[in-house]
C-alpha cells in the first residue's frame, strides 16, 4: 500500500469516527454535554487503536484539549470498556425543560389556590424520583444477570478455562444462536436461560477437555430498542440494555411530564398490554413485581394523570395523591404515611366540590364508616392537631423547686403537691403569700384564691385549699429585683440566676400564655365606647397596675426577679381587666404606705385587709399599728361616692377584727408619727474621729462635733466646707436655668443683629461647656468658729446627707481668673491684692478690674475696692490664709451679656470650694 492510499484510509477513518470521538470526549470532560448519539463499543475500540498523533490531530481539529486523550486511554486501561459507563445518563432538568413549560401545578387553578392559601404549597407525590433529564441514550451495562435471563443473538459470553494451560475466550452469540468454543466445538445457546447455558458449557468442557474446568460469565449484553411514549419527559426511541425494566427505561427517559399518571404505566407488546405498572406500589410498598424486563420493540405508554386529592395537616407525608379506582379515606391516609402522633382524627376536614359548589364535611377517621368513604377528584383532606391544653392536670409555677404540670386527682389539696418547705420551695419563696388561679364558667372567668404557703404545707384548715382540675398554683419570691436576691440569698450567684432563668423560662412562658393568649393590650376601664367608661379610670397603662405613683423610679422590667410579684401577677391582672365584681367595680385592690411591696393586687375570694397585707409582704418597721385607712369608691346609678374607713391595724393582724374588701379599695398604712429613716451625716478631715454618724431628727452640728471628739490641733476651722445634698440639687437646677437664659440671650442678640454673631455663638458654646462641666458642690457658707462660740444660738440643724470637711491649716493665697498665671502663693501679710495680681503677671485684656473680689476661706465673698487702706481693701478687711483672689471676665468686652457675670461667679466659686475639699 502506497503512502497516498494510507493517508486516504486514515482520513476516511477520521471522518467515520469523528462523531464517536467528539461525543466521547465531550461527554467525559464537559459538564453540559448532551450526547445524543453515543458511539458503540466497536467504534470506541477502533478510535483507541488510532496512532497517538492521529488522535491528537483530531482533538486539535475539533477544539478539544489533547490531554483529555490521556485521561480517556487511562480510563480504558482501568477496565472501563465503554465511556458511556462513566456517564450518568440522567442529570438535573434544565429550567427551560418541559416541566418548566407546563408549570408547577397539577391541579385546576381554583383548587391549587385553595391548597396554597395561607400554607406552604403541596407537591404531587412521587414525581421527584423521576425528575432528572437524560444526558444520553446509552444503555446501562453494569447490571447483575438474573438466572432466568434468556441468551440471544449479540450477547457476549466470557469463558475462562483452567487446566494445563489457562485460556480466556470472548464468545459472541452469532446470528444462528450458537457460539464456537475452541477444542470443544459449536454450541447452541440462543433461547437458553443464563443458568442453563452455564451448566451446558461446564458439562461440554468436562466431557471434551480432560483436566479442564470452565468459569462462565456474561460479557457485553445485547442492546435493544424500546419506545417510550405518552406523558414521558422526553418521549422517543431509546437503546437500552436487554436487562432493562420499565422503571429503568423511565429513568433513562428523564421520567414523566407534570401531567403524567403514576398509577397506570403500561407495557405494550405486540399491540397488547403485557403489564400495567402502578408506581405507587413501588414507591409506597417496594413492590416491583410488575416492573417487567423489556424486550426489543416494546412500547412503554404513560397516560395522563387521573383525579388528584390533597392530604395535609398532621400526616407524615402531606402531598397531592392520584386516585385510581375507588380509593377511600383510609387508602389516602395510608398514602400519606399515616397520621402523626399529634393528629386529632375524630374531627378532620374534608372539602369537596359538588355540582359547582364547594362543600366542607367533618369526618371521624377513627370510625370504619368514614374511613371507607370514597374520594372524588379535587377533594382536600386536612387533619388538625390535638389541643395543646392538658386535661386532668395542674400547673405549679413560681419559686418552687420543681415547677411544671402535675396530675390532678379528685380531692387533691395544696400539700399533696407542696409537701415540704425545704425540699419543695426555693430559698427565696415567700411563705406568707400564694395564689390558686382558677377558671370558671363558659366565659372562663378568673377566680383567685389566696393562701398562706407555710400553713398550707402544714395542713392548716382554711389555707390548705382543695384544688380543681386545671388550677394554677403560684408561689412568689419575697424579693422584687435580682439585686435583692443576690444580696440576700446565701447560695445565689449571678451564674446560678442565669442558669435558673434558662431552665425555667419555658415553663414560666406557658403560665403567662395561659392568660395572655387572648388579651391584646386592654386598658383598665375599657374603651371609651363601653357603657361603664364614665365610671372607670381613664386610660391606665398596664404598667401602672404594678407600681404606685411614688417619687422613686419604678422597677425596670429587666431588673425584676423571675418570680417577683410584678412578673407573676402581670398575666393575671391583664386577664382580670375584662371582669367586674358584683358591685361593678374592677377586681383590683391596692395598698400603699409602710408595707414591703406596695402596689395593686387582684381581688381574691373573701378578700380582707389581713390578706391584702400578706400579699404586700407584711408591714415595715415604721408602720403605725393603731390606725390605717381604707378608701372606698361606691359607684351609684348617677354618681360615684368616696368613703374613708378607719381600721385598727393591730386588731386586724391579731385576727380580732375581720375587715372585708371590695373591688378598687385602697388600703393606706400610715407611718409612725415622727418616725423617720435613719439620718446620716459625715465628718471628714481634721476631726478626732472622722466618719459617718447616725443622728436623730433635730440634732445640730455642734452635737455631732462633740460626739466626734472635737477637732485636732491642725484643724483650719476658718476654711471648713459644709455641703448639703439639698443645696447641691438646687445649685444644679440654677445652673441649668442660667444655661437656658444664656442661650435665649445669645439667640436674641443674633436675631436683632447686636454684636458679632459668630463670636457670640462660639463664646456661648465655650461658656456653656464650662458651666455644665463644673460640679455642683452644694456648699452652705458659714463661719464655723463663730458658730461654735455662740453656745448653740446660731447652730446648724443637720439634715440627712450633710457633710463637714475640715481642712488642715493653710498658709497660701490662691489667685484665679483673668490673670496671666493663675496659681497659689505663700501667704504674706505685708502683700496686698494688687501685689498678688502683679506677681501673677497682671490682668489679661478681658479682665474686669472693677469687679475683682476675694473668696474667703469660709466661702464668703468680699469685693475688692482698690487700695483704700494699706490692707488693700476699703473698709479694713485684710487677707487671710486660705483666701482666693478672683479676677472675673469683663462681660461687656464684646457683648452686653448680663448673665455672664453670674455664670463666671458660679464657675470660680465652685472651683474654690472643690479645691478646699480636695485639699483635706
Amino acid at each position: 500500500m502506497n503512502k497516498n492510499a494510507l493517508n486516504a484510509m486514515q482520513l476516511s477513518v477520521s471522518t467515520v469516527f469523528f462523531a464517536a470521538f467528539f461525543a466521547l470526549v465531550t461527554s467525559l470532560f464537559s459538564v453540559n454535554a448532551a450526547a445524543q448519539s453515543m458511539p458503540s463499543q466497536e467504534q470506541l475500540e477502533q478510535l483507541q487503536s488510532l496512532p497517538r498523533a492521529q488522535q491528537e490531530a483530531l482533538a486539535r481539529q475539533y477544539g478539544i484539549d489533547p490531554s483529555a486523550i490521556d485521561e480517556f486511554n487511562a480510563a480504558q486501561r482501568d477496565g472501563d470498556s465503554s465511556a458511556k459507563q462513566e456517564i450518568d445518563p440522567v442529570g438535573e432538568r434544565s429550567s427551560n425543560g418541559q416541566m418548566g413549560q407546563a408549570g408547577s401545578s397539577f391541579l385546576p387553578a381554583d383548587l391549587e389556590k385553595e391548597f396554597s392559601r395561607g400554607r406552604s404549597e403541596l407537591k404531587p407525590f412521587g414525581y421527584d424520583i423521576f425528575s432528572g433529564e437524560p444526558k444520553t441514550f446509552a444503555p446501562v451495562a453494569h447490571a447483575p444477570i438474573p438466572a432466568n435471563y434468556l441468551i440471544s443473538v449479540g450477547d457476549v459470553i466470557h469463558v475462562e478455562l483452567f487446566g494445563k494451560q489457562d485460556e480466556s475466550f470472548k464468545l459472541t452469540v452469532n446470528r444462528d444462536g450458537s457460539i464456537v468454543l475452541p477444542d470443544v466445538g459449536e454450541m447452541k445457546v440462543a433461547g437458553m436461560t443464563y443458568s442453563l447455558m452455564q451448566e451446558m458449557i461446564h458439562h461440554q468442557v468436562q466431557e471434551r477437555l480432560i483436566g479442564y474446568k470452565a468459569a462462565v460469565s456474561m460479557g457485553e449484553l445485547r442492546s435493544i430498542q424500546v419506545f417510550i411514549v405518552g406523558e414521558a419527559y422526553k418521549p422517543g426511541a431509546y437503546t437500552v440494555s436487554s436487562l432493562a425494566t420499565i422503571s429503568q427505561a423511565l429513568y433513562v427517559a428523564g421520567g414523566v411530564s407534570d401531567i403524567a399518571s403514576l398509577r397506570s404505566v403500561r407495557l405494550m407488546r405486540g399491540g397488547k398490554v403485557a403489564s400495567e405498572f402502578d408506581l405507587y406500589d413501588l414507591l409506597l410498598q417496594g413492590d416491583a413485581s410488575a416492573d417487567k424486563i423489556l424486550k426489543s420493540g416494546d412500547v412503554i405508554f404513560i397516560p395522563a394523570r387521573g383525579d388528584m386529592v390533597a392530604v395535609k395537616g398532621e400526616v407524615k407525608r402531606p402531598a397531592l395523591y392520584e386516585l385510581k379506582g375507588d380509593e377511600t379515606l383510609e387508602d389516602v391516609l395510608e398514602f400519606a404515611g399515616g397520621a402523626t402522633d399529634s393528629a386529632y382524627l375524630s374531627s378532620a376536614e374534608l372539602r369537596r366540590i359538588v355540582k359547582g359548589k364547594r362543600l366542607v364535611s367533618t369526618v371521624d377517621l377513627t370510625t370504619e364508616k368514614d374511613l371507607n368513604r370514597e374520594l372524588n377528584g379535587g377533594d382536600a383532606l386536612t387533619i388538625r392537631q390535638v389541643s395543646q391544653e392538658l386535661d386532668n392536670s395542674l400547673m405549679v409555677v413560681g419559686a418552687v423547686t420543681r415547677p411544671g404540670y402535675y396530675e390532678w386527682q379528685n380531692g387533691m389539696r395544696i400539700n399533696d403537691i407542696l409537701r415540704d418547705v425545704r425540699h419543695d420551695l426555693l430559698e427565696q419563696a415567700d411563705l406568707g403569700y400564694g395564689l390558686v388561679v382558677r377558671e370558671e364558667g363558659p366565659r372562663r372567668d378568673v377566680k383567685i384564691l389566696q393562701f398562706d404557703v407555710a400553713d398550707a404545707i402544714n395542713g392548716v384548715e382554711g389555707e390548705n385549699l382543695r384544688l380543681n382540675e386545671r388550677d394554677q398554683l403560684v408561689v412568689f419570691s419575697r424579693f422584687e429585683t435580682k439585686a435583692e436576691e443576690r444580696d440576700n440569698l446565701s447560695r445565689y450567684t449571678l451564674s446560678e440566676q442565669e442558669r435558673e432563668y434558662q431552665q425555667r423560662q419555658r415553663q414560666l412562658d406557658a403560665y403567662r400564655d395561659a392568660y395572655l393568649n387572648d388579651v391584646v393590650n386592654t386598658k383598665l376601664g375599657g374603651s371609651s365606647e363601653s357603657p361603664d367608661a364614665e365610671n372607670e379610670d381613664k386610660i391606665v397603662p398596664l404598667r401602672e397596675l404594678f407600681t404606685e405613683k411614688q417619687e422613686e423610679k419604678p422597677t425596670v422590667k429587666e431588673e425584676l426577679a423571675m418570680y417577683s410579684r410584678q412578673n407573676l401577677l402581670e398575666p393575671i391582672m391583664q386577664r382580670l381587666q375584662r371582669q367586674r365584681t358584683e358591685t361593678g367595680n374592677a377586681p383590683f385592690v391596692s395598698v400603699a404606705g409602710e408595707v414591703m411591696h406596695p402596689g395593686i393586687y387582684p381581688l381574691v375570694e373573701n378578700a380582707t385587709a389581713e390578706k391584702l397585707l400578706a400579699a404586700a409582704g407584711g408591714l415595715k418597721n415604721g408602720a403605725y399599728m393603731d390606725q390605717a385607712e381604707i378608701t372606698r369608691w361606691a359607684i351609684g346609678k348617677d354618681n360615684a361616692n368616696t368613703d374613708y374607713l378607719k381600721i385598727d391595724l393591730a386588731a386586724v393582724l391579731n385576727g380580732e377584727v375581720d375587715v372585708p374588701l371590695q373591688g378598687r379599695d385602697r388600703l393606706n398604712v400610715l407611718s409612725i408619727p415622727e418616725w423617720q429613716n435613719t439620718y446620716e451625716v459625715t465628718l471628714r478631715g481634721e476631726v478626732r474621729f472622722p466618719g459617718t454618724y447616725a443622728i436623730k431628727r433635730g440634732e445640730t452640728l455642734t452635737d455631732v462635733i462633740e460626739r466626734a471628739g472635737g477637732f485636732t490641733d491642725h484643724a483650719f476651722l476658718e476654711g471648713a466646707v459644709f455641703t448639703r445634698e439639698e443645696l447641691q440639687e438646687q445649685e444644679q437646677k440654677r445652673k441649668e436655668m442660667l444655661a437656658q437664659e444664656l442661650q435665649r440671650e445669645i439667640a436674641s442678640n443674633m436675631i436683632t443683629g447686636t454684636g458679632d454673631a459668630n463670636q457670640s455663638y462660639e463664646q456661648m458654646r465655650t461658656l456653656l461647656a464650662d458651666l455644665m462641666s463644673t460640679p455642683a458642690v452644694g456648699r452652705l457658707i458659714m463661719d464655723l468658729p463663730k458658730v461654735l462660740s455662740m453656745n448653740g444660738t446660731r447652730d446648724v440643724q443637720l439634715k440627712d446627707g450633710d457633710t463637714l470637711h475640715v481642712p488642715s491649716r493653710s498658709d497660701s493665697i490662691s489667685i484665679m481668673g483673668e490673670v496671666q498665671m493663675a496659681t497659689s502663693y505663700r501667704f504674706d501679710p505685708e502683700l496686698t491684692v494688687d501685689d498678688y495680681i502683679s506677681r501673677s503677671g497682671g490682668t489679661k485684656e478681658k479682665a474686669d478690674t472693677d469687679r475683682i473680689y476675694v473668696v474667703k476661706a469660709n466661702g464668703a465673698i468680699e469685693p475688692y475696692k482698690g487700695g483704700s487702706t494699706w490692707f488693700g481693701f476699703g473698709g479694713g478687711t485684710e487677707l487671710q490664709p486660705g483666701d482666693a483672689i478672683v479676677v472675673p471676665l469683663d462681660t461687656t468686652y464684646q457683648e452686653n451679656l448680663e448673665l455672664w457675670s453670674q455664670v463666671t461667679n458660679i464657675i470660680y466659686n465652685s472651683a474654690v470650694a472643690v479645691a478646699a475639699i480636695t485639699s483635706i
